[in-house]
């Protein structure tokens, strides 16, 4: 079992590393088994967000993130300024990045939702090597691989888990193998909570921890996952629209899958209820099998 961090540990590791105190503390996230966020405020830095992840290739996914997010900003995209990074306890890595303006996004329509398609685009043509963040690698060794277990795990997240992972199973013969490029900037957990909004215009894109190279396409198809559950049907269809003309109708059909693996395999993982999840996986691939058909 993981030893969580206490807020005064990391407080004092803050201190020290940002040469300035840190006050407030306020949780801003569930406390997950491998991770927390908390809302603090820098004596001299003003608003910022501490956040503490378990192992994970956390040092390194955040060094990377670090170097190339400002590459994003340059194109125009709101993305946080990482401050500092560093080891805690243990396998504990803290990050510390300046807050953006807004409140996290709880529905998604109307002119947000040309502004968010519009962001999404920015992230096109990256022109930078992937390395190690070769994310549709990751993706296609998930699917046809059988890596992290992921598989296994989401079959298990409840009764209909297993049956809905054998249709998605059939569902990517057709495409079985397929690899697509890295060629752009990927969010990879693009969900609503992780844009910020004033209510009129999109404020900040936040949560870059697992920023690589890929498909823009999955953002789409995660932020589509959440229209979905929503109800929001008509915004879901928009998004898996663009998404195909992104990544074609058979990196849909990959990018599609994996997010619902990996949507369930972590509500397995953190003992989570994914009845909400699996109605809205069940949906969407009635709709793609539909148009297919």
């Amino acid at each position: 079992m993981t030893e969580p961090l206490t807020w005064d540990e990391v407080a004092a590791l803050l201190a020290r590393e940002l040469g300035e105190p840190v006050s407030g503390g306020r949780p801003l996230t569930p406390g997950w088994s491998s991770r927390m966020t908390w809302g603090t405020r820098g004596e001299r830095t003003g608003p910022l967000v501490v956040k503490a992840r378990h192992g994970d290739g956390a040092y390194e996914k955040t060094a990377w993130c670090a170097a190339r997010l400002p590459l994003l900003a340059a194109r125009g995209y709101p993305v946080p300024a990482i401050i500092w990074h560093g080891l805690a306890r243990g396998q504990w890595h803290v990050t510390v990045q300046n807050r953006l303006p807004g409140s996290r996004l709880t529905t998604l329509g109307g002119r947000l939702l040309e502004e968010v398609l519009q962001l999404i685009e920015k992230q096109a043509d990256a022109a930078i090597p992937a390395g190690d963040r070769d994310f549709t690698g990751y993706i296609a060794n998930v699917l046809f691989d059988d890596w992290d277990e992921v598989w296994a795990d989401a079959a298990r997240a409840g009764e209909a888990a297993g049956p809905l992972c054998a249709r998605i199973r059939h569902w990517l013969e057709p495409v079985w193998g397929l690899r697509l490029p890295p060629a752009d900037y990927a969010h990879n957990d693009l969900n609503l909570s992780n844009i910020l909004t004033d209510g009129e215009r999109i404020t900040g894109v936040v949560d870059w921890d697992e920023f690589g190279l890929g498909s823009r396409a999955l953002d789409l198809v995660v932020l589509a996952l959440d229209c979905q559950q929503l109800g929001d049907q008509a915004a879901a269809g928009r998004l898996l629209a663009r998404a195909a003309q992104a990544a074609g109708s058979a990196g849909l059909r990959c990018l599609v899958s994996y997010r619902a693996l990996a949507g369930l395999a972590e509500d397995t993982r953190e003992g989570q209820p994914p009845q909400a999840q699996l109605e809205a996986i069940s949906a969407i691939l009635d709709r793609l099998q539909a148009a297919d058909s």
